[in-house]
């Protein structure tokens, strides 16, 4: 059992590995506190020793004279957490005013924002069917109020900022409606992979926590066999607070809860961004980004260091000159400084001066900082204003834009595919049949020209239809008559055959049987005398029928493609709610 323990409240080596490029990302996207808190400013020793804002008051003798100056230094308000945990580590160094004062460009959660705004300028088409259950569900489908449009642009999000992400489908004990929720990487903290018969490899357990506080760490373990629910607290003496019959004590501190797995596999699945590195682990974009726009907020720093330091100089005064004018030595145009003479009547040499670094370097930060945006722009595939004057042309523009959309397309493809196991997962809690209807569709076009090529490929594919009817199914023959290609009408009985060839002049009916067993019936007892009795209705007009394996109903299957895409095009386009 101390086995089992340590690996749930273990965590997978790949987990440690990526686990701060993980809260980098989510800290850059979330910025604010959680970024601050987080210290990724570099901490120099001087920021560290150096106190933060501090007010100087004086001490004075009964009869006015000045005795001496104090120091009382200027303390930021902490959170409420670290008040509660004693928590004062930067407290009152330069170092935390530092960080209180210096700006975050946040340009992770621009990135990540742009990228959802052109995924869904679009909505997706869905047609999941009108069960009043389906309805209820879609309007709520993680049990807090998130209707699966804002859920499932929540998964983009955090799919681009993770470039992984895992997303459960459990069934709610007492309720016939399962419900979906999202686990960050973060989350997910241990999981093993074995291979089965086939030679596949199959996701064979997963650890996700839960929750982790100063009392306890709840953990859900999945397995195919068991859903468990594991609660490990901090002292010896620990209760769960949950009251259930199946709680069973796994040792003095770890209790669980099991339940049987109705599906037979693991309810969860994983949707990655763009390449999948490891099992559990994609790659994003937003990786280096975050990098950038920390290295951006450490040149900010360093401008906000300079500034203080330079912009407003140390006096630095000998004890005399500062006795002298009962401390009030400052430099105010104007202000009368006492000093001593000398024996020679000359002044001492060294009286009081203004001493400050060279405010030199902040250009050249700033200049660093605007070559490190345009680079991260470069990177998102953004258009950024020096890469819109650089351009000689449109088409560069419209290249550099494709090259967005092909980012884009890949996560509407991954978001669709993880959209349709999860309703998947939804069919079997539900014991119900998936609809064949049932369908999924995310826009794949993001540019205001994409509507205009789409339309035209299809014009196209009309046109070279219409070529290939003219030069095919229709020709002259040897005498100069025009030679038609027909296919023979198919009816369900031989009554209705015979009715259409009476209609045609002729009598009569023949029958097929087809590859699936079903039998179908043709006007006229052979195709020839079909083709005769056409001619005679038709003079100077030579029929034989088509070959099936030429073309077999090429024009009805592109009309019924050409059909339904433009009815999508309608749907996704953004005049479809005006029109």
């Amino acid at each position: 059992m101390s086995e089992y323990i340590d690996y749930i409240t273990g965590t997978h080596s790949l987990y440690d590995k990526y686990y701060n490029d993980w809260r980098l990302a989510i800290n850059s996207y979330h910025s604010g506190p959680e970024y601050k808190d987080a210290h990724y400013l570099r901490a120099y020793q001087v920021d560290l020793n150096t106190p933060s804002e501090t007010v100087n008051t004086y001490e004075r003798g009964e009869d006015g004279s000045y005795v001496s100056k104090i120091k009382a230094r200027v303390e930021h308000g902490m959170t409420s957490n670290q008040v509660d945990k004693g928590q004062d580590m930067l407290g009152g160094s330069f170092y935390a005013e530092k960080i209180d004062n210096t700006p975050v460009y946040n340009y992770v959660k621009l990135i990540a924002s742009e990228y959802n705004s052109i995924l869904f300028r679009n909505p997706p088409q869905r047609e999941t069917g009108e069960q009043p259950e389906m309805l209820e569900f879609i309007e709520d489908v993680d049990g807090e109020g998130s209707n699966l449009a804002e859920f499932m642009s929540q998964v983009d999000i955090l799919t681009t900022i993770y470039g992984v992400l895992h997303i459960g489908c459990y069934k709610p004990t007492g309720s016939d409606i399962p419900k979906f929720k999202i686990h960050s990487p973060e989350d997910v903290t241990n999981w093993s992979y074995k291979y089965d018969i086939d030679g596949n490899l199959k996701l064979n357990d997963m650890v996700i926590k839960l929750e982790e506080t100063d009392f306890h760490t709840v953990y859900r373990v999945l397995t195919p066999e068991f859903i468990d629910t594991i609660f490990v607290g901090q002292d010896e003496d620990y209760m769960p607070p949950v009251e259930s019959d199946q709680l069973e004590a796994l040792d003095d501190n770890s209790y669980r809860i099991r339940q049987e797995n109705e599906l037979g596999y693991i309810p969860v699945t994983t949707v990655y961004q763009n390449v999948k590195v490891h099992n559990n682990i994609g790659s994003t974009i937003i990786f280096d980004v975050a990098q950038i726009q920390r290295s951006i907020y450490g040149d900010s720093a360093e401008i906000y260091s300079a500034i203080t330091y330079g912009a407003h100089p140390t006096l630095v005064v000998d004890e005399n000159t500062d006795a002298l004018n009962d401390g009030q030595v400052g430099a105010e145009p104007g202000a009368v400084i006492r000093v001593q003479g000398g024996l020679t009547g000359d002044q001492q040499n060294f009286v009081y001066q203004f001493a400050s670094p060279p405010l030199d370097a902040i250009s050249e930060i700033r200049e660093l900082i605007d070559s490190k945006i345009n680079k991260l722009t470069q990177i998102a595939m953004l258009r950024s204003e020096d890469l819109i004057k650089s351009s000689r042309s449109g088409n560069q523009i419209e290249v550099f834009d494709d090259k967005l959309a092909a980012l884009i397309r890949k996560k509407a493809t991954n978001l669709e595919n993880t959209e349709s196991i999860l309703f998947d997962m939804y069919f079997d809690w539900t014991n119900q049949q998936k609809p064949e209807d049932f369908k999924i569709s995310y826009n794949r076009q993001y540019n205001k020209r994409a509507l205009e090529h789409e339309i035209s490929e299809m014009v196209q594919l009309i046109n070279a239809y219409e070529k290939y009817e003219s030069v095919f199914l229709e020709r002259p023959n040897a005498i100069g008559s025009t030679v038609t290609e027909f296919v023979a009408e198919e009816f369900g009985t031989s009554a209705e055959a015979e009715a259409r060839a009476t209609e045609l002049g002729g009598s009569g009916s023949h029958s097929h049987t087809l590859e699936d067993g079903s039998v179908v019936y043709m006007p006229f007892s052979t195709h020839a005398e079909y083709e005769l009795q056409l001619e005679k209705n038709n003079p100077g007009v030579d029929y034989e029928e088509r070959n099936s394996i030429v073309a077999p109903g090429i024009k009805e299957t592109m009309r019924d493609k050409v059909r339904m895409r433009l009815e999508e095009l309608l749907n996704s386009t953004s005049s479809e709610n005006g029109l």
